[in-house]
């Protein structure tokens, strides 16, 4: 086997083209070779700008003796999550399921039919911090299917046996009638911190499907203030780049402080839509400041002719041209020595719980300063336009519009809409992906269930039709391709189930809710299978579904 990944559109694949790993592209040729040569499966899933892919990549990826113990062994493909989200889902479960916690890079050791038997994230090159080298799980693996093929076929068979039991409905929609709403709020109120804001008690990511779940109950005085502190934080802390704007992926602690410099365009979508609810809600204009300087940043950053690109990295090249994580938004000690009074005051803002605007804007013009003199090489960016995140900034420029009362977002929201239809729409398919004027042939849910809901939210603020009428269309569509016996596929062979939220709202849940909301505005009649499941899926894990719980708040108890 030869490295194929070299003719690859996306930069994630080409990163890896010249690794010594004979890696395949995920399709249905390498999928047949894999059966014909009864070999095994190593599935490492990622994206461009994900910091620990580019270290795995090059303490092991471009290793020749690794590379030789994982080709010798299996039959190495590689994936962009971002090409394949279906497929990263699929793959995450299997993690998370097995007891372990997802994440990127994603290794998937697999049975030639594509059935995993075992998984992880990253792994070492050497055994540390409790976790195996990677070689030595390599060659474990490998034996264990040349001499004992039986053993891995089993531990693949018992997953799948508990996948199929744990997809299985129980439960109905008139079960949820029974289900106390403040019950189920309960356990979202548990997953916060109400000490520092934010979901858990670990790293901070946004989350912001929960945030959003908890918006609609924000009569409550606890998740007011949560939401408040937690949007204050997301303001003043390390998870924005305040000279620049925009915001990171996460921060590595409890307390914001310490970010993951990576900038992805699904984050500051739903970032800012967050903060102009909060805005809306609470009358903050650092809210409303904050929401309007991230989407300018990522319309002058992440804007091209064929839309909205996906990322931006986290590694940046320093003075020795070596790729450092952050190193572009450094600030030297002769750079802040001129307004440190200013950060000093900041840093007071930062400590507080209450987000000061008016500090904010005395900080502006530094920031601006800060800005325009580093003359640092820019992280590399994943120029990739992806139809669902286009439409999630979509979303977010009519939200803009609607707080700001500025006709130039709507007419960035009207253009950005109109370029996604022109470019990833035909009258049979929804493209996923757009390669500099190339479009990679991928159908997801994904994509379908986030225009709906742009379409819809157009329609909401412009009450006219045409936009009803897209996105009738479009669910339509979706049901046709993706839907069967209640459940809706990440995948049109139908064969991929997953329903629960991560970083954006899970597809499943959020068309299903979007179709039980509009059913007699885009005349689709209610299904009950498809309520039974969705009804079945927050009756027994509440905890990760709560765009569910958003949208199915109707059915239950109080």
């Amino acid at each position: 086997m030869q490295n194929k990944l070299i003719n690859e559109k996306s930069l994630y694949l080409r990163q890896h083209a010249e690794n010594p790993v004979a890696w395949q592209p995920y399709n249905n040729e390498t999928l047949a070779m894999a059966k014909r040569e009864n070999k095994p499966l190593f599935i490492s899933i990622g994206y461009s700008s994900c910091h620990w892919c580019h270290v795995m990549a090059h303490e092991t990826f471009e290793d020749t003796k690794a590379a030789e113990v994982i080709n010798k062994n299996f039959i190495p493909i590689k994936i962009d999550r971002e090409e394949h989200p279906e497929i990263d889902k699929k793959y995450q479960f299997y993690l998370q399921a097995t007891g372990k916690r997802g994440g990127w890079p994603l290794s998937v050791f697999t049975l030639p039919d594509g059935r995993a038997f075992f998984g992880g994230t990253y792994f070492p090159p050497e055994p540390r911090h409790n976790l195996p080298s990677f070689t030595d799980i390599t060659n474990q693996l490998g034996k264990l299917y040349r001499e004992k093929p039986q053993e891995a076929l089993k531990y693949a068979e018992n997953y799948q046996k508990f996948h199929q039991k744990f997809i299985q409905a129980e439960h109905t929609v008139e079960s949820l009638h029974e289900l106390s709403a403040d019950d189920i709020l309960s356990i979202f109120k548990n997953m916060t911190d109400k000490e520092f804001g934010g979901i858990g008690t670990d790293a901070k990511f946004p989350n912001i499907p929960v945030l959003t779940s908890l918006m609609t109950y924000y009569e409550d005085t606890e998740v007011s203030d949560f939401l408040k502190m937690t949007a204050d934080k997301m303001c003043t802390s390390g998870l924005y780049d305040h000279v620049n704007g925009g915001f990171y992926r996460y921060t590595v602690d409890r307390e914001w402080h310490v970010p993951h410099f990576e900038k992805m365009l699904y984050d500051n979508a739903q970032n800012a839509s967050f903060l102009l609810d909060m805005f809306e809600k609470t009358d903050n204009l650092l809210y409303l400041k904050v929401a309007e300087k991230t989407i300018d940043f990522i319309l002058s950053e992440f804007n091209t002719e064929f839309g909205l690109i996906s990322s931006m990295d986290a590694d940046s090249p320093s003075d020795d041209g070596k790729n450092v994580e952050g190193f572009y938004y450094l600030v030297s000690e002769a750079h802040a020595n001129p307004i440190k009074e200013h950060i000093d005051l900041y840093e007071g803002v930062v400590n507080v719980r209450t987000a000061d605007y008016e500090t904010y804007l005395i900080l502006e013009s530094h920031f601006e300063k800060l800005r325009t003199s580093n003359e640092r090489q820019k992280p590399a960016k994943d120029t990739k336009v992806i139809l669902s995140q286009n439409m999630l900034f979509c979303s977010a420029l009519l939200r803009m519009f609607e707080m700001s009362g500025k006709e130039f977002y709507m007419e960035q929201a009207t253009a950005l809409i109109g370029k996604m239809k022109h470019l990833h729409m035909d009258e049979e398919n929804l493209y996923r992906i757009n390669y500099g004027g190339d479009i990679f042939n991928s159908i997801t849910l994904e994509d379908y269930a986030f225009t709906v809901k742009t379409y819809l939210d157009f329609f909401e603020i412009t009450n006219e039709r045409p936009f009803l009428a897209e996105a009738a269309s479009i669910a339509e569509a979706a049901i046709e391709r993706f839907y069967a016996g209640g459940i809706f596929y990440l995948d049109s062979n139908k064969t991929i189930v997953d329903t629960f939220d991560d970083s954006t709202p899970n597809p499943s849940s959020l068309l299903a809710g979007l179709i039980d909301k509009y059913a007699d505005f885009i005349n689709i009649p209610k299904d009950k299978d498809m309520l039974d499941f969705a009804s079945d899926r927050l009756t027994k894990y509440a905890g990760g579904h709560p765009t569910l719980f958003t949208y199915m708040k109707g059915y239950l108890a109080r």
